[in-house]
């Protein structure tokens, strides 16, 4: 459909079209990195729908997102969509937003810098925070790491665990609540504790 004065732009509607999953890989579109006039399509075509295009420094992907102003329900979005991670998985999912996206978003480290976390660094400096009863840390690790994976908020590779597209479609706002939603249940679990 064509409207007077706005011509669509095949290619790029194309391209928008790939992002059914929230992100697309960087091979898959490498024109998108050459044509200038190609870029601006596509970012007017996902900022009409509310959406934005970012280009994650050091990543593979572009990522969408809902933009901020239309973003008011996210972490009650966030729950509801993944309703396989506990309060374990986000409490993991933050340390990993905090330790592998923030330096870059306050300027800490080079966005092209490569960050990584190893899981025998989350389990020397976590690992008995999220073990259960007579579990081993890094088997607690290991097995709240599997549903990060499938989700694709981490990739990991034998022991280098690194941002996943998913984890570049965050706000922070949406971290500020799962970081309260963490807490509320350990300070809730420490009342039902003191009970006894």
């Amino acid at each position: 459909m064509d409207i007077p004065e706005f011509k669509i732009n095949p290619e790029a509607q194309r391209i928008c079209s790939l992002f059914h999953y929230g992100w697309v890989f960087k091979k898959e579109v490498c024109n998108l990195e050459t044509d200038i006039h190609l870029f601006r399509d596509v970012q007017l075509y996902f900022s009409l729908m509310g959406y934005e295009l970012i280009n994650p420094p050091g990543t593979e992907w572009y990522v969408i997102r809902l933009k901020k102003e239309f973003d008011n329900d996210s972490f009650d979005f966030f729950q509801k969509r993944n309703k396989a991670l506990d309060r374990r998985h986000l409490a993991l999912l933050t340390i990993i937003y905090a330790k592998l996206i923030m330096p870059k978003k306050l300027g800490h480290v080079e966005e092209d810098a490569t960050i990584y976390l190893t899981i025998d660094q989350i389990v020397f400096n976590y690992g008995e925070k999220f073990r259960n009863a007579k579990q081993h840390p890094r088997t607690a690790i290991e097995q709240l790491l599997r549903p990060l994976k499938k989700y694709y908020y981490v990739m990991v590779d034998k022991d280098k665990i690194t941002p996943g597209p998913a984890l570049y479609m965050f706000h922070n706002d949406l971290l500020t609540d799962l970081c309260e939603f963490v807490i509320q249940g350990i300070t809730d679990n420490l009342k039902a504790m003191s009970r006894f």
